[in-house]
């Protein structure tokens, strides 16, 4: 269950497809809040879907909301839904590296997908994700589902290099004890 949220606290930023400096849209910020929430409940997701389904909203807008309405659809326990929008994310801007980490999120909480999981993480990872530390972790935690516990403790040490001042990796990383054991041959 720990690892189910940890999870879950990736993905508790929304994304923001479109310039920082501009203020979201009224429709777009539905479904950012609703990726805000600790559980978006069915009203919320009710109205960040009547939103996408406008006509005409720009790119970046229509992109930030489907990443948005995956994340909040990954918080409500929706993973088939969440799926879909990332896929909708992918084939709309197949560069941007969050449509691919985010659906790998969602693909590691459903059983046996985490190896799938860790190559679209991984794809998003050579892409180039505006936090490369989020994206190691969220890999260290498929890797762990996946029993991977090298590659997870590898993957956690990059998060932990990648963004020092963030704790999480670090703390993970205390749950790993290597051993070094001399073999003897002959």
């Amino acid at each position: 269950m720990r690892l189910v949220c940890a999870l879950l606290a990736l993905m508790a930023g929304p994304a923001l497809a479109q310039d920082a400096a501009e203020p979201d849209p009224p429709e777009a910020r539905i479904c950012r809040d609703a990726a805000d929430s600790p559980r978006p409940n069915r009203r919320q997701l009710s109205r960040c879907d009547r939103a996408i389904a406008q006509p005409g909203l720009p790119m970046p807008v229509r992109l930030a909301m489907l990443l948005n309405r995956g994340t909040a659809r990954v918080k409500a326990g929706q993973l088939a839904g969440a799926v879909a929008d990332f896929d909708l994310a992918i084939k709309a801007a197949p560069g941007v590296a969050e449509a691919w980490i985010n659906k790998g999120i969602a693909l590691a909480r459903i059983e046996g997908r985490a190896t799938e999981a860790i190559a679209l993480i991984t794809h998003g990872l050579e892409i180039g994700p505006k936090s490369p530390a989020r994206a190691y972790f969220a890999r260290a935690q498929a890797h762990e589902v996946a029993g991977n516990l090298k590659a997870a403790m590898e993957d956690f040490a990059a998060a932990a290099r990648a963004d020092p001042d963030w704790p999480a990796p670090a703390e993970e990383l205390k749950r790993f004890h290597v051993e070094r054991r001399k073999v003897l041959r002959g």
